[in-house]
């Protein structure tokens, strides 16, 4: 019944839904059923036990018993290693599915190949997993190492081309430890890199066979890698020991000299010779820099490298500065910027203006020192700044504008700051201008005697830090009868009368004011003054 009007509704059917026989129920039935998953003994173990322990006993059940222990002696060395990780960092590759997919079908290849009697195709096999994991973060690094000695073992049962698997494999081993552990001891991967030397020399075995492997800064030859690699560690070493021993670290880099001549590359000759003139200047042996500096120069003049020439500049500098000779040294430091700029070279540009900085600094001139050193961090930071001469209408894309007449040219949207070397530059302009206004003190220190000005300025930056090199508003309120301000207390009078008062004064009016004002230039006018006062 409807409240509003007491009618009585008429009463809604119910919604029919579309009768089905028997015939349609069965097939529909049928339908669901098969479109269900099907779920096999091995699936239904999936669901109940842990992904490894399912993989170890479907590879056991295949016949992979050799990959089934692997398998399992891996997540054994990985909970071990897990227990001793403090900072969390190892990976736990039982929760990884991906990757344990991945380490299974692999261990199999190397598997099958094994029962081939295969071993150069298992060794690849380890050997392209230990890369694979070696580029996949620090938590799996341990897991590519002990691919990468699997390969190594594999390999040195593959005699028939002379032992070159073996020695590629420990190649990229030794390169392993020495990139992904750079604070580590270099020993270990000198030692390697040194026993691939020796079995290579002589031989033209090539580091990669297949030719989408090679790659642009690596040469396709054992030996030319390996000396390279050995290069690198020798000045890694020395670079380590040159504050301790620099008799050593020259050494060392005379080693890496000769094995950059092995692979006959001139900018690692470069390299190894600047790295020699730095240990001489560290045992103050000058001539000597001198002339290995000169000559590393000459190496990068011919073959045109930037770079190099500006680096060999600012180590020529270094020398001629611990010489003595600071006209020198700031005509190196002159050239390496004028070669930056020339070329864009910002970062050596921001040193060679920083170095001048120093330089002005130790000769006792922090005006210019300052100056450079503000450039510098300008050149550093990548700002731009605007040339006085230009349009106004003219805009750059960096706002960013510092105290320093250097207008530096770039104009790219992502200027790359060098952020270190910018603090570095800022720290000493602030010590520069500490040094400028430090003189500046000692300065006024020796007006004070004469100068009441001084006096004060002093007093208020003894009481309230007030900058004495800032010439404050009420400074000219102070008598001072100095050469330099020659003020008595009556011009400072005139200097507070009313502007109206001093235009009336200079129209010649003749009241007594004035009159009296204006006889103060003597002492016989300030004693007239004095008598027209006390007559009054």
């Amino acid at each position: 019944m409807d409240p509003a009007f007491g009618l009585v509704k008429k009463r809604q059917l119910p919604k029919l839904m579309a009768c089905m026989t028997q015939n349609s129920i069965e097939n529909f039935r049928n339908k669901a059923l098969f479109s269900l998953d099907t779920i096999d003994a091995k699936g239904i173990r999936r669901r109940k036990l842990p992904l490894h322990e399912c993989l170890i006993l479907e590879l056991r059940e295949s016949g992979f018993f050799e990959t089934s222990d692997y398998l399992q002696n891996l997540i054994y060395d990985n909970i071990q290693i897990l227990a001793q990780d403090d900072i969390g960092i190892v990976i736990d590759i039982r929760e990884k599915e991906n990757f344990l997919e991945h380490i299974c079908a692999g261990l199999q290849k190397a598997e099958r190949e094994r029962d081939k009697d295969n071993k150069k195709k298992e060794c690849l096999e380890f050997l392209k997993l230990a890369m694979y994991y070696s580029e996949m973060g620090k938590g799996i690094l341990w897991l590519a190492e002990k691919f990468f000695l699997a390969s190594i073992a594999v390999g040195s049962h593959y005699l028939v081309d002379g032992g070159r698997q073996k020695a590629c494999c420990k190649y990229h081993y030794a390169s392993f430890l020495l990139d992904k552990f750079p604070d580590a001891d270099p020993e270990e991967s000198f030692e390697i890199f040194t026993e691939v030397r020796d079995s290579a020399i002589g031989k033209d075995w090539v580091l990669f066979e297949d030719e989408s492997e090679i790659k642009d800064d690596v040469p396709n030859s054992v030996f030319a890698a390996t000396v390279l690699q050995l290069h690198r560690v020798l000045l890694q070493k020395a670079r380590m020991i040159r504050n301790e021993d620099p008799a050593k670290s020259e050494r060392l880099s005379r080693l890496a000299e000769r094995r950059a001549k092995d692979a006959t590359d001139t900018p690692k000759i470069a390299e190894a010779i600047i790295e020699i003139g730095i240990s001489q200047l560290t045992m103050n042996n000058l001539n000597n820099a001198l002339r290995t500096f000169k000559k590393a120069f000459k190496i990068y003049s011919e073959s045109k490298d930037i770079h190099g020439m500006c680096e060999t500049n600012m180590h020529l500098a270094a020398v001629m500065q611990k010489i003595g000779d600071n006209e020198a040294a700031a005509k190196y430091l002159t050239e390496m910027g004028a070669l930056a700029m020339e070329h864009g070279l910002r970062k050596h540009l921001g040193r060679a203006l920083h170095l001048l900085g120093e330089l002005h600094l130790r000769r006792e001139r922090p005006d210019l020192g300052t100056q450079h050193l503000a450039e510098a961090f300008t050149c550093f930071m990548g700002y731009l700044v605007q040339d006085v001469g230009k349009k106004e209408g003219s805009t750059l894309k960096n706002t960013a504008i510092l105290p320093t007449d250097l207008d530096v040219i770039y104009e790219s949207d992502e200027t790359e700051k060098f952020v270190e070397e910018a603090e570095q530059s800022r720290v000493m302009m602030a010590v520069s201008r500490g040094q400028e206004l430090m003189a500046s003190y000692f300065n006024q220190i020796k007006d004070a005697g004469s100068c009441v000005v001084a006096v004060i300025k002093i007093i208020e930056w003894k009481l309230s830090k007030a900058g004495w090199w800032v010439d404050q508003d009420h400074h000219r309120l102070i008598p001072c009868s100095c050469s330099v301000h020659h003020r008595s207390p009556l011009d400072v009078l005139r200097f507070q009368l009313p502007p109206s008062f001093v235009d009336d004064y200079n129209m010649e009016s003749h009241s007594e004011g004035f009159s009296l004002l204006n006889r103060t230039s003597t002492t016989e006018n300030i004693q007239t003054l004095r008598s027209s006062y006390i007559r009054m």
